[in-house]
């Protein structure tokens, strides 16, 4: 399944419903040169990034680092995060999801609170 959501394209691998009883989720992110996922958390779910193609700023709370293709990070259960792209062209990369229960807690923006919004600015 491909969409495109706030910027990005989303290809889905592993998405809820698809397949069924599936214990974790994949989709490829598209993230075009100078575009970015501010701060959020996913409640009920932890993830796991893996660059395939570009320059990802990820910040993981307060901390940032720069990560390249072969690179990934691993993020709890709502610990806030933020992915820039950092580079020139598409940054490309996977984003993994677990457990499938907590995808009903969505994602929850927290860009516009502190200490976030005084980290980078929002895209």
């Amino acid at each position: 399944m491909f969409e495109t959501a706030f910027g990005r394209d989303h290809y889905w691998h592993y998405r809820p419903g698809a397949p069924e009883g599936a214990g974790s989720y994949m989709v490829k992110v598209v993230m075009p040169e100078g575009g970015g996922h501010n701060f959020h958390v996913h409640p009920g779910m932890h993830e796991i990034l893996y660059v395939l193609k570009g320059t990802a700023e990820q910040w993981v709370e307060g901390e940032m680092q720069l990560l390249g293709p072969g690179d990934s990070v691993y993020i709890g259960a709502n610990v806030a995060h933020g992915t820039f792209n950092a580079g020139e062209g598409d940054l490309e990369f996977l984003a993994i999801l677990s457990p499938p229960e907590g995808w009903e807690a969505g994602t929850v923006d927290v860009s516009e609170s502190a200490p976030y919004s005084e980290y980078r600015p929002r895209i």
